[in-house]
């Protein structure tokens, strides 16, 4: 079973290269912006980020964020754009705005790395490594795969109605479609799981040599 699995995923990736290589694209290009936007953000509003962001941390080392509100946030953060990707791929016509999910999924993410690493230089290395890395392992490849799915979708059904194709099965088509987001949601809860129940010790550790 497992090896079935994975020759589908490889077959699905040969299938949609292209594809795959503008999601990825798009996401490294929001990554770039987001980290070039912390060196050209304005001095007063960039020293504010950074202290919302201690303010943050400090509730990690006081233990005044209770693991189920960091995984309900984290739950709904995540799901709402992939629920958003599945709806944009059904719309057809809207398709591309995927791009623009995925590239915004890399700004906040660029920006966020970015960020932690000018203001906490090593501190910001840790963080990096042990808050923000270990669940965008999990998230990341299933945001991009979930955005191949939805273009590659709207981009089967367009390539059905120019070619008129009359014994085109939608219903097997979107039901597949559907529980591949299911199962990507899934994905999500285990990165949501990760990031609430372990990832809070190591940011707690290190927010504590912070100082």
């Amino acid at each position: 079973m497992p090896n079935k699995m994975i020759e589908i995923i490889k077959k699905h990736i040969k299938e949609n290269l292209l594809v795959y290589f503008v999601v990825v694209l798009c996401f490294l290009i929001g990554v770039s912006v987001g980290a070039f936007t912390v060196k050209v953000v304005d001095p007063h509003q960039k020293q504010e980020l950074v202290s919302y962001l201690r303010g943050f941390f400090q509730l990690f080392d006081e233990n005044q964020l209770k693991t189920s509100a960091i995984f309900s946030e984290s739950i709904k953060n995540n799901i709402q754009l992939l629920v958003f990707n599945w709806i944009l791929g059904l719309l057809i016509i809207l398709v591309p705005v995927v791009l623009v999910v995925i590239g915004f999924k890399g700004f906040v993410i660029g920006f966020t790395v970015a960020l932690l690493l000018d203001e906490f230089k090593f501190y910001g290395v840790l963080l990096f490594l042990f808050g923000v890395l270990p669940q965008n392992i999990i998230i990341i490849p299933a945001f991009v795969m979930g955005a191949v799915i939805s273009l590659s979708f709207a981009l089967m059904i367009i390539k059905v109605k120019i070619n008129k194709i009359k014994n085109f099965n939608y219903s097997k088509q979107f039901f597949v479609y559907s529980i591949i987001h299911l199962s990507l949601v899934g994905v999500m809860l285990v990165a949501a799981m990760l990031e609430s129940f372990i990832l809070p010790f190591f940011i707690r550790l290190i927010v504590r040599y912070m100082g």
